[in-house]
Parts: structure tokens; sequence; C-alpha cells
């Protein structure tokens, strides 16, 4: 079944319950007014609305209305409708929900085209940055140049053909998580492990900061070494970009007895406290960003998708007198490490 089918499902089942656990409490309501019935259901139509496409809120009216209509309209227990006045109060409902489901999908409907929009002109613009430097790279190499001048050339290309890798990724990464199709497989890593992979995929944007590194190797957790790794690679790739060139980026790691805890702490500017619970929403930039600064802003928000896959959280803070810290945690089973060799 496909990922948008099974979501579809799944809030079905939850807007069915809810009606049932609805219907349930106010039977036991003595005298209970038909407006505040039609309110409470209409309320779960409109949540399963705003979360699901049209088809599931419709069915989910149908059935409030069915239930409104057997358990609550004279006679109870039957959907015989003896007073004319409660056909009005029965069509109300169906055309009041019916709407208010439209309305949502076509909200919902507006909000996709926005952020596609929004993807599509980010995409162009850091697609088009590092695809012109790589056609320039290459143009130079077919020229005359010295050993050196080669090397250069050779290594501008590099660059930008691993910048646009990551780009692509990312773009994968957040169809994955869009699509509930994160895959977790679970290895036995120390912190060590996890943190050099990830600088290692991100020495790039890293350049010119000094990384210092500490983490222990006492314990291995059972987690996503890829997952929790890209995680922290979007951290890092963060945090070199709004560092000073010469900065520090000190990355902190180790394997506590529930599990692996991360944290990058940069120089930089620091976070804007109105702004920390918006920084890993989709294509959100900080005040911080200047226009020069690449990225879609797609990175914190794959950095939290992919905790979340492997079961953790993801967070930020400011650090007083040094800049920002984002952390990350992932609960795991622990056992010491094994020695190699």
């Amino acid at each position: 079944m496909p990922a948008a089918s099974r979501r579809d499902a799944v809030i079905l089942l939850g807007g069915l319950a809810g009606v049932g656990l609805a219907v349930d409490l106010l039977q036991r309501i003595p005298h209970v007014n038909t407006t505040t019935v039609a309110l409470v259901l209409l309320l779960i139509v409109l949540a399963t609305a705003t979360f699901a496409r049209l088809r599931v809120a419709v069915l989910t009216s149908v059935v409030s209305m069915l239930a409104f209509n057997f358990f609550f309209i004279q006679p109870v227990g039957s959907f015989f409708v003896a007073d004319s006045q409660n056909w009005v109060v029965l069509g109300v409902f169906v055309a009041v929900s019916v709407v208010a489901s439209q309305l949502s999908a076509s909200a919902q409907e507006r909000a996709r085209a926005r952020l596609a929009e929004t993807l599509l002109a980010s995409m162009s613009h850091d697609m088009r940055t590092p695809l012109t430097a790589i056609r320039i790279a290459i143009e130079n190499l077919r020229g005359r140049l010295t050993d050196d001048e080669r090397d250069a050339q050779s290594r501008a290309a590099q660059m930008e053909i691993e910048r646009l890798s990551l780009l692509v990724e990312n773009v994968l990464d957040m169809a994955s998580i869009d699509a509930h199709a994160v895959k977790v497989e679970r290895q036995w890593v120390t912190a060590g492990d996890v943190i050099d992979a990830a600088v290692a995929h991100v020495r790039q944007t890293l350049d010119g900061r000094r990384v210092r590194v500490d983490a222990d190797g006492e314990r291995e957790a059972l987690i996503d070494p890829r997952l929790v790794s890209s995680a922290l690679s979007h951290l890092l790739e963060n945090a070199g970009r709004y560092s000073a060139p010469g900065g520090d980026i000190v990355v902190a790691g180790r394997v506590a007895p529930d599990g692996l805890h991360l944290s990058v702490t940069d120089q930089g500017p620091g976070l804007d406290p109105a702004e920390i619970e918006r920084l890993f929403d989709r294509f959100y930039r900080g005040h911080a960003a200047s226009p020069s600064t690449h990225g879609a802003g797609m990175g914190l928000t794959i950095a939290r998708g992919l905790v979340n896959a492997a079961g953790g959280s993801v967070w930020a803070e400011n650090v007083a007198g040094v800049g920002a810290r984002f952390s990350l945690s992932v609960p795991a089973t622990v056992r010491g490490a094994t020695a190699l060799g």
C-alpha cells in the first residue's frame, strides 16, 4: 500500500475512533443538547480534514451524520427522522462538514503548491551555482595551464560536485521523510564513529573552520549509524555556514546508559530566542542568514526527520558567551565497546 494511502487509512481509523468515543461520552450526559453533539462531531470532522485528503474527511462526516441521527435524533436507535426540523439539522450538519472539508483540502493543496514553488526556486538557485562553477573549471582545464593551476581547477570542480551531491542527497532524504519511507538498520557504533562519518561527509562546508571533537569510545549504542551521522552532518553544515572563518566548532558525543547523545556548538551569532521554535520548520531560514548563504532551508528539517525516524529528538539552544548549540539524542541499547584486532 502506498505511503499516502496508509496515512489516510490511519487518519480515517483515528477519526472513526474519535466519533465512537465522542458518541459514548455524549450519551452519558443527561439531556444532552443536539447542538452540542453536532459541534463536537463537527470538531472531529474538521480535525480529520486538517490532516487527511478530502475523501477521508467526507467519509468521516457521513459516519458522523449517521451516528448523530441514530443515537441523538428522535426516535433514538433508528435512522428514521420523525421531525422535519431534524432533517434541517442533519442537512446543515452534512453541508457544513463537507464544505469545511473541501476548504481544508483546498488549503492543503495551496500549501503544497507554495512549498513546491519554494523548493523549485531554492533548488534552481543552489544547483545553478555549482553547475556553473563545474562548467567553468572544465573549460579552464581544456586550456594551457601549469600543474598548480590544473590542480586548483580540478579541486574546484571536485568541491562543486560534492556540493551538488549533497544537494541531491537532501532532496532524496526529504522525499523519504515525507513518504514515511525511512528505513532503520541498527548497528553497534561508538559516538566517535558517528562523528567521524559526519565530519567526513561535510568537510567542504567546514573548510576554514577548526573542528574539535570530544567523544568517548567506552560504550557502543545500537543505532542506525547512517541516519544519525547524516542528521549530525546537517547540524555540522549549519554550524559551518554561520561560523566565522577560523572559528571553532565543537562536536561532543557520548553513549550514556539511555542511548547516544551528540551536540554541535559553534561560535556564530547565536539564535534569536523568537526563532528557536521555527528553526526546524521546512524552508525556514533565520534572520542571521545572509542572501549569499547557501542552502534551501532543508538541512535542519531533514535532521529532525532522520532523528525522529531513528526514535530520537533534536533541539537548539544558545550557549552564553559562545554561540548556538544543536543537540540530538537517540535512545538505544548500550554495551561496552569491543576491542578490535
